[in-house]
């Protein structure tokens, strides 16, 4: 009887572990979490070395390609190579141009692990970044760096379990595991089930939002309070939305596509979020509640429903004149934050056409929507509608030898524009604006302030006046908040020819003119040209400002008061923050960098007080913002774009600080020579806490007790070589061995401490 029982227990362990077996998912489990720890740091989104992505396994299996998607001197537009959206299989990706990378279950001949296997006998280091360089291997025999690229290689433990997986065939997740992958907890589809119907009412109002919804959230990674770190795409469907949702690949969200019988859905993101493509949106109910208020409370009809030729759909003031400005203003004005960072974030990684056409940090203020001239004047919207014409209208491919023509109408109708504009508004404000016309976000809205902070050509965009005083500020209304918008994100192609990028930058370039100039028209007449003249200095500059944009309202005066008026711009700043905005929209004081905005004793409040004196780190670090890069005082001329600094407590603790480079100027008015505009001696840091660049160039990392030690040698550099003295000291150098182990530390912090804005960071900028 005991040998029957034996075999028995034998019988069922052999049967419980084959089970189990089946329930064993090496990529899943082991493959997906080394490529997130170690690979998508460069090989996520399309600025991707050869586009190998690896943020899932759909990404794997599309394998490669030589094209650099970012080469901007493209003649022709180039196909769409947008992952999870423009095609599917490998076989459709090769048709693409794609390469597989998984060339052999004989690792030996496996271009994928050679590539990650040479690396303990790479014989020289490479000496250009990521993202300077661009090798793209097809076969073992063309590959000439190794993988991670200049940085330490994999463990034993971790190319064993490459190994494994290229051995077995590299297979994909289970069966159970793409149950997991795909599984939505039934409260989320309660909730996606409620806004799909919502999106999807067949009345004429419905569908018009939608659509203006669909085309300001397609970037968006949408969130439900319940789970908020699991994401979705709204993306629009040609079959009805449920288990299959068969997702209509357009260049642009408004493109035609192609069919009048689509539904708006909620796709799951099934990849590795990483933080230069990740901008979290929360839908709730509450914000139906808005949604249903701001857009269907009001009267207002559509008479048709607008169609998808260019010249419609790519100007939002055409498409969209049914829904009243007002709605549409409030909005933006909503969620700013989010519909700003879309200028910079989505598909296209970096703003790689744009960024240079704004300053390294500025301040952001918006009139307020009971102020605008378009939502108060229905006559002035109808005037305004035929002069915000957009480049997006000629399309991606725009030939070489229109660009100069279509320059020109964009340049005249801005005039016209700019022109009009100032004639409303001296009728509707005679005595020019107050306080009152800028936004208080109606006493609780954070988006009222923000800050935009560039790094090289990316920039992170914070809610509040963080660092000190900028040096230009930029005032947003309705007309110029849409352009921006539909400039930028909606029309703009990353795919798209020379000539498409060319007439997106220098329309964002005459942007940029206008917001300055709204916000000058808040000052004393006799101080908006100086002011200015300060931006743009250089001859070249200074004619083209003098004879391509001469300033409208020198004369309309303001009704603010000013008690300085050769200090009105940081009296102005001053008025908003503490004046016409309270504690909850500005946000915290900015102790750190603050050394030109006075505080009031009477707004702060006494915990803030405290804070002011009592934070030992944040005193320390205040030493070295916010101090200009001149003769005694020049290190922050020596630092990159972004460093991460972590600092840890005696009991184990950590805070993490973002140490940035304010460039400084002479002017922002060329694409080209930038390097030749530069005003160094300008320069400064800007230091915030948390995690406010996707692409750091250095991590620094120091105890408590060493804070005082850091700044003391940051104050002392004088040169490049005592900048290597400080990164030897306290830095975190891409060959080092901790390097790895440093990464991994600061991701775990990050997804700790802001769990719903959290992903990877990219390191393809991280100095050599």
């Amino acid at each position: 009887m005991n040998w029957l029982i034996s075999i028995f227990i034998i019988f069922n362990v052999h049967t419980l572990a084959q089970a189990a077996d089946a329930f064993v998912d090496l990529y899943t489990n082991s493959v997906q979490p080394l490529f997130n720890s170690r690979c998508i740091a460069c090989h996520s989104c399309l600025n991707s070395p050869c586009q190998l992505n690896l943020q899932s396994y759909e990404g794997f299996q599309r394998g490669a390609n030589k094209v650099n998607i970012y080469n901007g001197n493209h003649i022709d537009a180039v196909s769409p190579t947008r992952l999870w959206i423009d095609a599917h299989t490998p076989q459709e990706w090769q048709s693409r141009g794609f390469f597989s990378v998984n060339t052999s279950k004989e690792p030996a001949n496996n271009l994928f692990f050679q590539a990650v296997a040479i690396k303990a006998s790479e014989k020289s280091a490479p000496t250009k970044t990521v993202f300077e360089s661009q090798s793209c291997p097809a076969t073992p025999t063309e590959i000439k760096v190794a993988m991670p690229y200049a940085l330490p290689g994999l463990k034993v433990e971790e190319l064993k379990i490459l190994k494994k997986w290229i051995q077995e065939g590299a297979p994909g997740p289970n069966a159970e595991a793409q149950k997991t992958l795909s599984f939505v907890a039934p409260e989320i589809k309660k909730q996606i089930q409620s806004w799909e119907k919502f999106l999807n009412e067949n009345d004429l109002r419905h569908k018009l939002v939608s659509r203006y919804l669909y085309e300001h959230l397609f970037l968006a990674h949408i969130y439900f309070p319940q789970e908020p770190q699991t994401f979705f795409r709204l993306v629009r469907s040609s079959s009805k939305c449920g288990k299959t949702i068969d997702e209509i690949a357009t260049r642009r969200p408004n493109d035609n596509p192609g069919t009048e019988s689509f539904q708006y859905c909620f796709k799951k993101f099934v990849g590795t979020v990483v933080s230069k493509t990740h901008m979290p949106y929360e839908l709730s109910p509450a914000k139906k509640e808005r949604f249903e208020n701001l857009f269907f409370k009001t009267h207002w009809k559509v008479t048709r429903l607008p169609t998808y030729n260019y010249q419609e759909a790519e100007n939002p003031f055409l498409a969209f004149a049914d829904i009243p400005p007002k709605s549409r203003y409030q909005f933006l004005l909503d969620d700013a934050q989010y519909e700003v960072s879309t200028f910079i974030k989505g598909p296209v990684c970096n703003g790689s056409v744009a960024v240079n056409s704004i300053q390294e940090q500025f301040f952001m203020f918006f009139i307020n929507p009971e102020s605008e001239i378009m939502t108060r004047a229905r006559g002035f919207q109808d005037q305004a509608q035929p002069l915000l014409i957009l480049p997006g209208v000629w399309g991606s491919d725009v030939k070489l030898g229109d660009t100069p023509s279509f320059l020109t109408k964009l340049t005249e109708h801005r005039e016209k524009f700019r022109s009009l504009r100032a004639r409303w508004k001296k009728e509707l404000f005679p005595k020019g604006y107050a306080l009152a016309d800028i936004w208080d976000g109606d006493g609780e809205n954070p988006n009222a302030v923000l800050t935009i902070l560039r790094h090289d050509d990316n920039a992170a965009v914070m809610t509040g006046a963080i660092g000190d005083l900028s040096k230009t500020i930029v005032m947003l209304d309705y007309a110029l908040f849409e352009r921006l918008v539909y400039n930028l994100v909606v029309n703009f192609d990353v795919f798209g020819n020379i000539s498409h990028q060319l007439l997106t930058r220098d329309y964002m370039d005459m942007l940029r003119m206008e917001a300055e100039e709204i916000f000058l028209s808040f000052l004393p007449p006799e101080e908006r040209l100086p002011t200015r003249d300060s931006w743009y200095k250089g001859f070249a500059a200074e004619l083209k400002m003098k004879y391509m944009y001469p300033v409208l309202e020198k004369d309309l005066p303001t009704s603010v008061v000013y008690t300085s008026p050769k200090n009105s711009k940081k009296e102005f700043v001053e008025k908003v923050l503490f004046a016409r905005m309270n504690e909850k929209v500005r946000g915290a004081m900015d102790f750190i960098n603050w050394k030109n905005i006075d505080i009031p004793e009477n707004v702060l409040t006494q915990t803030e007080k405290a804070q002011r004196e009592t934070i030992p780190i944040d005193s320390e670090l205040r030493k070295i913002a916010a101090v200009a890069a001149q003769d005694k005082t020049p290190f922050a001329q020596f630092f990159p774009d972004v460093a991460l600094l972590q600092v840890k407590g005696k009991m184990g603790e950590q805070k993490v600080y973002s140490l940035i480079h304010n460039k400084e100027h002479q002017n922002i008015s060329w694409i080209l020579a930038e390097s030749m505009r530069m005003s160094p001696e300008e320069d400064s840091l800007v230091i915030r806490e948390g995690y406010w660049g996707s692409y750091p160039n250095m991590f620094f990392t120091v105890s408590e007790e060493q804070m005082s030690a850091f700044t003391s040698q940051v104050l002392k550099l004088k040169s490049a070589k005592d900048y290597a003295k400080l990164v030897r000291n306290f830095g975190v150098p891409r060959t080092q061995e901790r390097f790895w182990s440093v990464y991994d530390e600061i991701n775990a912090h990050f997804r700790k401490t802001a769990p719903t804005q959290f992903g990877y960071l990219d390191i393809t900028r991280y100095e050599m």
